[in-house]
């Protein structure tokens, strides 16, 4: 279970770095698979669920387990949910909607390509801090929201990449970017008493 917590932080972690600051001008809704490669070519699935830019729900297979992730910028929240019905949240506290000035970034327009049939603009933020590297986004132009993401480190090297197929744009239920009836809030700190 620590193995797929820790999996669950690294995409919530992704998730949160895709999402805010860097394509916020649209509001898509949809819901796609996911495909996320490391640096040695462990592909790891699953799906995601989009609300507008405040609500996104992803589902990460590990072997036979699939765990869930809800971050809700909107409450600057996010909610891990755990097999035994049970949930950790996590706070943020910073505003999600505004940029972080430890991630201040150049943007610029690199191309234009295709990318599982979407005619993408393909735009590189590089990090003033060199050592974060850069990332990459392929923004679909019909969708508004990008459909491929690369990070690089500081040496160009492609660290990871997220990517979205069989992607189904429309309306997403709410209780998709709820915690479930019956759940109970999880703390590291809980007593047996």
């Amino acid at each position: 279970m620590t193995k797929r917590l820790a999996l669950s932080l690294v995409i919530l972690i992704a998730a949160v770095l895709l999402y805010c600051g860097f394509v916020l001008a649209a509001s898509p809704e949809f819901s796609a698979d996911m495909i996320v490669t490391d640096a040695k070519g462990n592909v790891t699935t699953g799906k995601i669920y989009m609300k507008g830019n405040e609500k996104v729900r992803q589902e990460v297979k590990s072997g036979d387990d699939v765990s869930v992730t809800i971050l809700r910028l909107d409450k600057k929240v996010s909610w891990t949910l755990m097999p035994e019905k049970q949930y950790m949240e996590v706070a943020f506290n910073f505003d999600p909607n505004q940029l972080n000035p430890d991630f201040a970034y150049e943007m610029k327009t690199i191309g234009n390509e295709t990318v599982n049939g979407y005619s993408c603009q393909v735009v590189e933020y590089v990090y003033k801090d060199k050592k974060l590297g850069s990332l990459v986004q392929w923004i679909a132009d019909d969708l508004g929201f990008a459909v491929k993401t690369q990070t690089k480190n500081a040496r160009g090297k492609v660290e990871s990449t997220v990517e979205y197929k069989n992607i189904a744009v429309g309306p997403q239920p709410d209780n998709l970017f709820e915690i479930p009836a019956g759940y109970k809030k999880f703390s590291l700190f809980q007593l047996p008493f």
